[in-house]
C-alpha cells in the first residue's frame, strides 16, 4: 500500500524498542525483578523466569515473552500465578516502582530529535503498553515530556495496542484525521493498531522483531527513528 508521507501532520511513537533500546532496558528490569521477588518470596527463580519466558542463562527475554508486548498488568498477572502470597495490587505497584528506577537507553538523543520535529510543526505523542506512570517518568528523564502533546499508557483509559482506540485518542487530541498521522513502532501490535486506526504504519528495527516479521504489516521499515527526518522530507512511500 502506498501512502503519502507529505500528508503527515502528527507522529505517535511507541516507547520501548522505538525511543529506547528494548533489550538493554527490559532484560535488566526483568532480571532484577526475578532476583528480588524470588528472594522475598522463597520461590524458585527458574519457575518465575519460566512464567514470563525469560532465559536466565542468556539473561534475556524470549521472543514470546509477555514482557515484550503485554501490558504492565499482564506481566504482573503472569508472575502472580506463582506468587499466591503476594497481594496483586502490591505486586503491580512494586514492579512499577522498579520500572521507574530502571535506566533507559535512548536510541538517539531524544530531546534534540523531538525539538526538531516540534519546530517543524508536527503534533507529537507517545503511546505505550507500559503503565502511564512509568512512561511519564521515562519521558521526563529524557527531557521530552514537555514537548509531547499526548502521552498514554495501557492504564490511561483508552485501552492498549493492538486496539485502535488509544491511537484515535491521539487523533482527537491533535484535531487531525487518522490518515494525517503516523504510528511509529517496533512491534506487530504497533502496526496492527495503526492499520485498525487508519494511520500510516512506520516500523523501526530497534526492538525484538525483525524486518521479515514487520515488513508485510508496514508502509515503510526504517533501521531506527534516526532515519525518520529523512523519510519525512520525501514525498511518498
Amino acid at each position: 500500500m502506498s501512502k503519502e508521507i507529505s500528508v503527515i501532520k502528527g507522529l505517535l511513537f511507541d516507547k520501548d524498542g522505538t525511543l529506547f533500546d528494548f533489550e538493554k532496558t527490559w532484560n535488566s528490569w526483568t532480571l532484577r525483578v526475578l532476583q528480588e521477588v524470588s528472594e522475598k518470596s522463597d520461590v524458585n527463580i527458574g519457575k518465575l523466569a519460566e512464567s514470563i519466558n525469560f532465559d536466565l542463562k542468556a539473561g534475556k527475554l524470549l521472543p514470546q515473552s509477555v514482557v515484550i508486548a503485554g501490558t504492565h498488568r499482564e506481566v504482573t498477572a503472569a508472575l502472580h500465578k506463582n506468587l499466591p502470597n503476594w497481594n496483586f495490587e502490591h505486586l503491580e505497584s512494586y514492579l512499577l516502582d522498579i520500572v521507574i528506577e530502571t535506566p533507559q537507553y535512548e536510541v538517539v538523543p531524544l530531546r534534540s530529535f523531538f525539538q526538531e520535529l516540534k519546530s517543524e510543526g508536527f503534533s507529537l505523542g507517545v503511546m505505550t503498553n507500559d503503565a502511564e506512570k512509568g512512561a511519564q517518568a521515562h519521558l521526563a528523564a529524557a527531557g521530552i515530556l514537555s514537548l509531547l502533546d499526548f502521552v498514554a499508557g495501557s492504564d490511561t483509559g483508552y485501552g492498549c495496542k493492538p486496539a485502535p482506540e488509544p491511537l484515535l485518542a491521539f487523533a482527537k487530541k491533535s484535531a487531525l484525521k487518522p490518515e494525517e498521522l503516523a504510528m511509529v513502532g517496533d512491534s506487530l501490535h504497533d502496526l496492527q493498531a495503526a492499520e485498525a486506526a487508519g494511520m500510516i504504519r512506520i516500523a523501526v528495527l530497534t526492538g525484538i522483531a525483525t524486518e521479515n516479521q514487520l515488513k508485510n504489516y508496514a508502509d515503510v521499515v526504517l533501521p531506527s527513528i534516526a532515519d525518520l527526518p529523512d523519510l519525512l522530507s520525501k514525498n511518498s512511500v
